[in-house]
């Protein structure tokens, strides 16, 4: 997979574009607090000498800090009116970069290290402090989170990540729905905020749920992915171009919509 970053210029005159994060601010700066809170168990396994103590904290501090650096990443994967297109795949797909997907997949293997060092303070009956329900216990509780997370990324794989459109219809969206659709079963597509900006696709005649999907499962802006999507839904001669490839598809339609404002 060959990535390509892209800057359209898509969205429909006159129509108001929704925010990619919330209140139209990056939230990265919250991942720097939470880099600071390792700053925590790190100092208390800096000062204590118990070495059991000091190992689970020291763990815990490891995994705060290597949740807080991947938040960082992902958040930063994004930005607003940018796509990401596979530009070796022969149709339009819009896909995650590694920096938006692989951060989950770490910070879930970092919250097995307090577990694991739980694990040998209690079988090696190393010193630690008094016995508690929550001290003795939490460890484990995120080793189990890390591996609820790991199982549920693996399920999550027999999706394709991104949305890919093709001459006979749409597929995704990994960490979403599994989308398998001919153009005919799409009726509607769009953007909403839930709080920050999410694809939404509608199918023909269903009763159920929008399929919705935030920027980061996109790795692209939900406006320029929707505005795209509706052209060739709306255009069934023009989706002959999306055999092109990604790079063409978009390059279409921003002609397209120039042409109109013109």
């Amino acid at each position: 997979m060959t990535l390509q970053r892209m800057s359209p210029r898509v969205e429909p005159v006159g129509e108001a574009s929704v925010p990619v994060f919330p209140n139209g601010r990056s939230p990265r700066p919250l991942a720097w607090l939470v880099i600071a809170f390792a700053l925590l168990p790190a100092s208390l396994a800096f000062v204590d000498d118990r070495v059991g103590f000091r190992l689970v904290m020291g763990a815990l501090a490891l995994t705060i800090l290597t949740v807080g650096v991947g938040l960082h990443v992902m958040l930063g994967a994004v930005e607003p009116r940018v796509v990401s297109i596979d530009a070796a795949a022969r149709a339009l797909r819009f896909a995650p970069s590694a920096a938006a997907t692989a951060p989950t997949l770490v910070m879930a293997f970092a919250l097995l290290l307090p577990a694991l060092a739980q694990l040998v303070v209690d079988v090696a009956a190393l010193p630690t402090m008094p016995a508690s329900f929550l001290l003795s216990r939490g460890p484990y509780a995120l080793g189990a989170l890390g591996v609820v997370i790991l199982a549920v990324r693996l399920w999550q794989t027999r999706v394709p990540a991104g949305l890919e459109l093709s001459p006979e219809g749409l597929r995704g969206i990994r960490g979403r729905a599994r989308v398998e659709w001919r153009w005919e079963d799409l009726a509607e597509a769009g953007v909403v905020a839930g709080p920050a900006a999410k694809l939404s696709l509608v199918s023909r005649g269903g009763t159920g749920s929008p399929v919705l999907a935030p920027a980061i499962a996109l790795g692209s802006d939900p406006n320029q992915v929707a505005a795209i999507v509706r052209y060739y839904l709306e255009r069934p001669a023009e989706r002959t171009v999306l055999a092109d490839g990604g790079i063409a598809a978009v390059r279409r339609v921003e002609d397209a919509l120039r042409e109109r404002t013109t």
